[in-house]
């Protein structure tokens, strides 16, 4: 886990986000709200678009975790106006070969230090009931469910429990 290296994606690394993304989508197609078939389509100019956060006034942490040159784990926080106490995890995923190393736990370290700086109470994400081992990370890191079982997508048979982590920034 030591050769791991977490790092912000920059805008001009799109190419490297968009190879991360896509192959998160193929790999774990029940665990995003979006899928292969919708974003394989997207213009390069969406791409780029996705990571120029300050156009798109959005305050984010995209996150890659890289192995020997390698991408082999992706993460975001987005902090969502007007609850800035609340920070979001979105598009958490680690290459099937890489997983159990810790990798997920270090992306979710890196959001929670983050959310921390921007003084959030509290970070939100949501997990495929069917997928134990995230949820059993989730549970280890100190998430708790928070509201109902929803639908991932709309037409789908699998359920997203929200989840909560409160975080030490309560005034």
């Amino acid at each position: 886990m030591s050769d791991v290296k977490i790092r912000e994606v920059p805008p001009q690394d799109w190419p490297l986000y968009k190879s991360v993304r896509l192959s998160s989508l193929e790999d774990s197609p029940d665990s995003f709200g979006s899928t292969y078939e919708q974003e394989v389509l997207l213009s390069d100019a969406e791409w780029q678009a996705r990571l120029d956060l300050e156009f798109r006034g959005l305050d984010a942490r995209p996150l890659i975790a890289e192995l020997a040159g390698h991408a082999v784990g992706l993460a975001w926080g987005v902090i969502h106006e007007p609850d800035s106490k609340t920070a979001h995890i979105y598009q958490m995923w680690v290459s099937p070969s890489q997983r159990g190393k810790g990798i997920a736990t270090s992306l979710l370290n890196e959001i929670t230090a983050w959310a921390l700086n921007k003084g959030c109470e509290r970070i939100a994400l949501a997990v495929t009931t069917s997928n134990e081992a995230a949820v059993s990370l989730y549970n280890s890191s100190g998430y708790l469910p928070a509201g109902s079982l929803e639908a991932l997508r709309n037409g789908s048979v699998f359920l997203v429990q929200p989840m909560v982590k409160r975080l030490g920034n309560t005034k």
